[in-house]
């Protein structure tokens, strides 16, 4: 990019951010507490991109965390969900390639990633070829490989490209990632997943849908996972001595499908429009920061904990997630899922089918919206989600009338 078009281009860039920022902040309480998060975020997508010195950048969020938590900082995570810094990648690939692999190719050829080591894991075709593009520009890439099927086989395999990965990573910081070292990250990272947990269970009848999102994404902004990890803590007791309840007459909504990354909220924000009450964000990703079974890390070796968990789509029969989802359901008073399925990420459509099998099952609507980052659809998409709204609202109604009439 020439200068003057790289200028305008971070101008936009940085207005895409200030405006949702705005936007979220509006359906915050007006709590202290919240205030660390909103920088946390501002700190990472806000400032300029030359003044960026992370040793380590991760695209998606796949990669196992103790093996980039090692350099006594957050490593720079590029999830995807700019709508402006996909466009910075316009020259590169086609028009049809998935906004998330676009965005995240996009924040990279800006130029802050070039003395980086950056590490991606490859869990579909997207990825396979954002690394080769990546590599044929001269920057320093580690991929990570997934293998489709879960088996005995295979987790050889998985073993093997994690201390492949553990030595890339040990080389480009100059120094050893013992097992002490590893632990240590370990540890920390599980702290900060029951943290998780707790905050998560608290603030479901205080926060909406999208402001909860938001706050368990800005642990991919963080720079120190401790101070974050605290943070969340205070908020957390904080929601817990309010309770103050919300509407709960709102029909309660699941959504699951590609995941949805800061700032593209334009799916979570139309749900909350249109009165459904988005319940919860269920992805690979979602469901991973809040997996934190630490007890078994001494019967057990780190790197087979990950595999065994993994819910990411690249996997032939996506087991893990199918079967947290099932648990979710049973536990969670649902009234409907909204699955969502970026355009180019067919590998979410595929588990379509199984999940409307469960739904039908368990007698839980299902609405498939499929989009991308762009805005021109958003009253079709309005009309469709109102009608779902509509029919969720009717069957609600139906159910606690019979209720009330039998008390």
């Amino acid at each position: 990019m020439s200068e003057m078009k790289n200028k305008v281009n971070l101008s936009a860039y940085k207005k895409e951010m200030k405006d949702v920022l705005e936007r979220l902040v509006k359906t915050m309480p007006a709590y202290k507490e919240l205030r660390f998060f909103v920088k946390c975020v501002i700190n990472h997508y806000l400032t300029d991109f030359e003044k960026n010195n992370s040793n380590i950048v991760v695209i998606g969020s796949n990669i196992p965390e103790e093996l980039v938590l090692v350099s006594g900082k957050m490593p720079y995570w590029i999830l995807g969900g700019s709508r402006v810094s996909s466009m910075w990648a316009d020259d590169i690939v086609p028009r049809d390639t998935d906004p998330v692999s676009r965005s995240g190719l996009g924040s990279i050829v800006s130029g802050f990633a070039e003395n980086a080591l950056i590490l991606i894991p490859l869990v579909n075709d997207s990825t396979r070829k954002l690394a080769y593009i990546l590599k044929s520009k001269g920057l320093k890439v580690h991929t990570f490989h997934f293998p489709p099927v879960k088996d005995a086989q295979t987790v050889l395999e998985w073993r093997r490209q994690y201390e492949v990965c553990r030595e890339a990573v040990a080389l480009h910081l100059k120094r050893p990632l013992t097992k002490r070292v590893l632990q240590k990250s370990q540890e920390q990272i599980s702290t900060a997943k029951k943290q998780i947990q707790d905050f998560m269970e608290v603030s479901k009848d205080t926060l909406n849908g999208t402001s909860r999102m938001f706050i368990l994404g800005s642990y991919y902004c963080a720079d120190n996972l401790s101070e974050w990890n605290f943070q969340l803590e205070c908020l957390t007791a904080r929601l817990r001595k309010e309770h103050k309840c919300r509407n709960t007459e709102k029909s309660k909504v699941l959504l699951l499908g590609s995941p949805i990354y800061f700032p593209n909220y334009k799916v979570p924000f139309l749900i909350e429009e249109v009165g459904l009450e988005l319940l919860l964000q269920a992805d690979y990703t979602t469901l991973s920061m809040q997996d934190c079974r630490l007890e078994r890390m001494q019967k057990e070796r780190m790197a087979d904990i990950f595999y065994r968990n993994d819910a990411s789509p690249a996997y032939v029969k996506n087991s893990s997630l199918y079967e947290r989802i099932e648990k979710l359901l049973t536990q969670k008073e649902i009234d409907g899922v909204v699955y969502h399925v970026l355009k180019g990420q067919i590998e979410y459509d595929f588990e379509l089918e199984r999940f409307e099998e469960l739904f039908e099952k368990m007698n839980i609507p299902v609405f498939r919206l499929e989009t991308d980052y762009n805005y021109q659809d958003i009253e079709q998409l309005r009309i469709r989600l109102e009608a779902f709204s509509e029919i969720l609202n009717q069957r609600r109604y139906r159910r606690f009338g019979k209720e009330t009439v039998a008390v």
